[in-house]
């Protein structure tokens, strides 16, 4: 019975894990925006140059997203999450590690 019970939470587990990786976090990109947006009062130019920004962003990672290795995914929606979820700055760490995997640095004494 235990083992059944164990093996029933492993495979919930599994398969949240893996639609996690399947599919791009949701984040509210209004909401964010208007965070933003209200440090400089509120201003309609930053709102909306926001909202384009965290739209580019979420339709480049639509196309790139099932490439990105679920360890990338999961560390940069943790990175993004810190900020109250964008798109932008998801993008941004991607982009960051994938540029820091091409070229590990060598260490010289």
């Amino acid at each position: 019975m235990i083992f059944k019970l164990v093996s029933f939470f492993s495979a919930v587990l599994l398969s949240s894990v893996s639609a996690k990786a399947d599919s791009i976090p949701r984040y509210d990109p209004p909401a964010y925006c208007k965070k933003v947006s209200d440090v400089s009062g509120g201003a309609a130019v930053i709102y909306n140059g926001c909202l384009e920004m965290e739209q580019e962003a979420y339709d480049h990672l639509k196309v790139v997203w099932s490439g990105i290795s679920s360890n990338t995914q999961n560390y940069c929606d943790e990175v993004a999450r810190v900020s109250d979820g964008s798109y932008t700055i998801l993008k941004g760490c991607i982009e960051m590690e994938a540029d820091a995997a091409a070229s590990t640095p060598e260490f010289k004494f």
